[in-house]
């Protein structure tokens, strides 16, 4: 086995751990010493030996689920995550138990679902040891937080009648920005557009975490002295502006919008951003929340969208975004989608999402009433995957292009399939195992790899907090 010495210690513990072969009496592959893998290992532990001994001592976890733990969830930086096979070598040569064999992913997974459960039930316990109401009566998805304690009095003393801490977070930073609503601003650039000029506003759905800053592409027709918008120029505050360099801001962005931070719509308020672009530029890419006619002169390609449809698209496409891997299923269930997949190699930093549908069934980002909206974000048991690439496709080309590289994730239930896909035998589960470890063997570990653990900042602000602060629990 080939090991490149600038490789960091972890990289060389995923790649020896990948080859230890338990069939053979000596599991570690060729080339490669008891001694070569305790060196590696006592490099990492001067990284997460703390933690490891502060889990130890302070919480319910034993010493291996607090290795396990730490080294799957934790991440140094310019270090790779620990595999299973991986922590199975350093608990090996860490606890001097080098006699026998390293321990195998199988009974790693034991230790991590043991401490992600204690977990689980510490934050349970935390969570309803008061009086009603309890955090996940009237949250949605309830987090605690540590606060100093004169933090906690301050916010105690600006709540107001029936106003829950979480309220109270909301109302104090909302206060402090200065919000436009989605209506308003649409009016406000259909006011500048003139009434005979047409007005596209999109989002650029294509943008990374667009649904937690919405891009928006605002496309102008020319005015009644035939200028039209030019170049994009970036803002101040992040919003681009057009027009010829002696245009003022204020004369390129309405000065409302301008100095505006956040974007109000529906029951959601999130920071934004605007480029304005001609009228004629395409929204092929985009997700369309308002158009004016579609036969325009200017170019306009696409129908009309009302004030109330775009908000209804846009809070659909955003609901869509980051979804588990139970909620995404049930959707393409109702959605009609035959089953999903997972090509078998990541793209990028994520995976690429396969959709396997009749060819009657719509993939779309957002602007269609029925079909499929693919997410951007899929938490997978105790870890969160970037899709990076979406591609729907039928049975048959299914069978004839990608089952040889491509993992079924999920599959619908035959009674519930379209005729189309039980003719097509798609063979994949039917239904999302209930345990962290079950859902994790759905995935290639290749694709498993690319994802981030929800766990890592909540445990650095546990693990550093002292013992003079209080929790506050939000609710």
């Amino acid at each position: 086995m080939n090991i490149e010495t600038h490789w960091h210690p972890t990289t060389k513990l995923n790649a020896i751990g990948d080859a230890v072969d338990f069939t053979c009496t000596d599991p570690l592959p060729s080339g490669v010493t008891r001694d070569q893998i305790e060196e590696y290992c006592y490099t990492v532990k001067q990284l997460y030996g703390a933690y490891i001994e502060t889990i130890t001592e302070k919480t319910i976890l034993s010493q291996r689920e607090a290795q396990t733990w730490v080294l799957r969830n934790l991440v140094h930086q310019g270090a790779d995550r620990l595999t299973f096979d991986a922590i199975g070598l350093y608990i090996w040569a860490i606890g001097r138990e080098t006699s026998g064999d390293p321990l195998s992913r199988t009974i790693i997974a034991e230790y991590h679902d043991y401490a992600v459960a204690k977990i689980d039930d510490a934050t349970a316990t935390m969570m309803h040891a008061g009086a009603p109401p309890y955090p996940d009566d009237v949250l949605d998805d309830p987090v605690a937080l540590w606060v100093d304690a004169t933090a906690r009095r301050r916010l105690a003393n600006r709540r107001l009648t029936d106003e829950s801490y979480s309220d109270v977070l909301e109302r104090l930073l909302d206060d402090t920005a200065n919000t436009i609503s989605f209506r308003k601003l649409v009016e406000t650039y259909r006011n500048k557009s003139h009434s005979q000029s047409p007005l596209t506003v999109a989002v650029q759905t294509v943008r990374p975490a667009w649904d937690r800053e919405l891009p928006l592409s605002v496309h102008i027709g020319s005015d009644n002295n035939g200028h039209k918008p030019q170049s994009d120029t970036p803002s101040p505050n992040g919003s681009s502006i057009s027009g010829s360099e002696s245009e003022s801001e204020s004369d390129s962005v309405p000065e409302v919008i301008l100095n505006a931070d956040m974007l109000s719509f529906s029951d959601r308020v999130l920071p934004f951003s605007v480029e304005t672009r001609p009228a004629t530029t395409g929204t092929d890419s985009m997700l369309v929340v308002y158009a004016e006619g579609g036969d325009d002169a200017e170019g306009t390609n696409h129908e009309s969208v009302s004030i109330t449809d775009g908000i209804t698209r846009v809070t659909r496409a955003i609901d869509a975004a980051d979804e588990t891997l139970r909620t995404v299923s049930d959707r393409a269930e109702e959605s009609g989608v035959c089953a999903l997949g997972v090509r078998n190699e990541p793209v990028g930093n994520g995976m690429h999402l396969v959709v396997i549908a009749p060819s009657s069934l719509t993939v779309h980002a957002g602007d269609e009433p029925d079909g499929f909206i693919p997410p951007e974000r899929l938490s997978v048991a105790d870890r969160t995957l970037s899709i990076e690439r979406v591609t729907d496709i039928t049975p048959t080309i299914y069978h004839e292009e990608y089952y040889s590289n491509t993992t079924i994730i999920w599959a619908a239930d035959k009674k519930s399939m379209a005729e189309s896909c039980v003719k097509s035998d798609l063979d994949g589960p039917s239904s999302i195992p209930e345990t962290d470890s079950a859902q994790r063997e759905l995935f290639p570990t290749s694709v498993l790899q690319t994802g981030w653990l929800g766990w890592t900042t909540q445990f650095r602000e546990l693990s550093m907090t002292t013992t003079r602060n209080s929790i506050w629990e939000v609710y």
